[in-house]
């Protein structure tokens, strides 16, 4: 073979090696796994509270913030905060103000916390800023977000006061990056979601029925699988659905469906 031939196919070969290389790296990383970093998409419960918070000189607004819920890609999040409010001072006008800057610490269950440094927001009508939107900056963390960075918006929306407190939704969106953490966003797998048709005993209504679902993840193994109707509940004549949702530690929920139809006995 002469060293043309020798230089063609080592050329070949390196570049079928390449190929199977680059294969195997996009398989192993996949669209569920964000090594070092995060979309931010969350919607959280929220409850608004006046006063219980210190208030700075030369502010005389303030409200006591309380957040948790399921935030996918980290868990189970909570966190209590001092939404604080301007609307005697300039640069604003009367009848408006804005929402000033403020600490917030996210807690993940069982992970760590994520410090953010929330912006205060433009000067808006006096009635619009306790539903301001804001913008913040990851300025760090614990546990398992050590040397956290990212920015984001927060986006509120509140209901009217019920004398304990105003309840609502507050939505994060943006960017989370932690080096060398690998974001879990693969939602477990739910097995025995399967449709059945079962009889009564003659001149009975409703039957009683069992079925098992279950639910596996890739990294927690074995999680819950949550069912509405129960197994062993009492099921009308007729076709029922069952809804059933599993959920991992990193707040992936799977979900999935059956119809039970019972049948008068014969």
């Amino acid at each position: 073979m002469s060293s043309q031939q020798l230089h063609r196919l080592w050329v070949v070969v390196v570049g079928v090696a390449l190929f199977a290389t680059g294969t195997s790296a996009a398989a192993v990383s996949g669209p569920d796994r964000t090594n070092g970093s995060l979309a931010l998409n969350a919607s959280l419960t929220l409850t608004s509270r006046l006063g219980g918070c210190p208030l700075p000189p030369g502010i005389e607004n303030c409200a006591e913030r309380e957040i948790s819920g399921r935030f996918p890609g980290l868990g189970v999040v909570s966190s209590t905060y001092a939404f604080y409010v301007d609307n005697v001072s300039p640069p604003c006008e009367t009848g408006f103000g804005k929402a000033l800057s403020y600490p917030i610490r996210l807690t993940v269950v069982a992970k760590g916390d994520i410090d953010l440094a929330v912006a205060a927001g433009p000067c808006v009508e006096e009635q619009s800023i306790r539903v301001q939107t804001q913008s913040f900056t990851v300025t760090g963390g614990t546990g398992a977000y050590a040397g956290a960075t990212g920015s984001g918006s927060l986006t509120r929306v509140l209901g009217e006061d019920t004398g304990s407190g105003r309840a609502g939704r507050e939505t994060w969106a943006g960017t989370l990056t932690v080096p060398g953490l690998d974001f879990d966003l693969t939602a477990p797998t739910v097995s025995g979601a399967t449709s059945r048709t079962v009889r009564t005993r003659r001149g009975v209504k409703r039957a009683r029925v069992t079925y098992q679902v279950t639910a596996r993840d890739d990294r927690d193994g074995v999680v819950q699988a949550t069912c509405a109707p129960r197994s062993g509940s009492r099921f009308r004549l007729g076709r029922t659905r069952v809804t059933c949702e599993a959920v991992d530690s990193s707040a992936n929920a799977a979900r999935a469906s059956f119809t039970i139809n019972v049948k008068k006995g014969r």
